[in-house]
């Protein structure tokens, strides 16, 4: 299980670990999809996160569906172009969140270069940071920052890592960390955005929680 789902697991009191199993992106406006952990998400900068149970997925005559009346996802199986990136994805993604259309990509990446990604976490509040196919994406009180990855700025020793972008500023530092679920990240993250600062864990895992 990813860092991300992980805290949001707890966050949530989930039960049990469940894998992170579809991600869209679209890039005009900027917003994400995230079905996983028996939950469908739909984030984009200033609207609410909407957050509906995972429904069962329907065949369609062109791929499959997810379909509640607040949030609908629906795949065809086609090569897609991300307007951000120009990186090529398997699958074109349409969502519909209730009379908003939007149109994306999902699925696997099949240009060459895989994205950075990199996940961090925290809590008091509960919040979350992904860096992936070519954005930052921060969370916090159910509200959501998405931008185009800007250009890391690093210390000469290379032991702190930061992004700067309008409305969002994050700094990696290189040093142990243990969150609430008890690992050991290998970072120190800290994120300034709506006028706060938190702090929590990113990265690899450096130790197991104990038995």
């Amino acid at each position: 299980m990813s860092l991300l789902l992980g805290l949001a697991a707890l966050a949530a009191q989930a039960a049990g670990p469940e894998a992170d199993s579809y991600r869209a992106i679209g890039a005009t406006p900027l917003w994400n999809v995230r079905i996983g952990g028996g939950r469908m998400t739909f984030e984009m900068p200033g609207r609410d996160i909407v957050g509906v149970a995972t429904p069962a997925r329907s065949q369609t005559e062109l791929g499959h569906v997810w379909h509640t009346d607040e949030l609908a996802v629906s795949i065809e199986y086609a090569s897609c172009v991300d307007g951000l990136t120009r990186r090529v994805y398997a699958e074109r993604v349409m969502v519909h969140v209730g009379r908003d259309h939007f149109e994306g990509c999902g699925g696997h990446l099949l240009s060459r270069g895989g994205p950075i990604s990199y996940d961090a976490a925290g809590g008091e509040p509960f919040w979350w940071l992904d860096i992936a196919d070519g954005r930052l994406t921060f969370q916090s009180d159910e509200r959501v920052i998405i931008v185009p990855l800007p250009a890391a700025r690093s210390t000469r020793d290379g032991r702190i890592r930061t992004y700067e972008a309008q409305g969002i500023s994050v700094a990696i530092r290189r040093r142990d960390c243990e969150l609430e679920d008890e690992r050991t990240y290998a970072d120190i993250v800290t994120v300034t955005a709506g006028g706060r600062t938190v702090t929590g864990c990113g990265g690899r895992v450096v130790r197991e929680a104990p038995e």
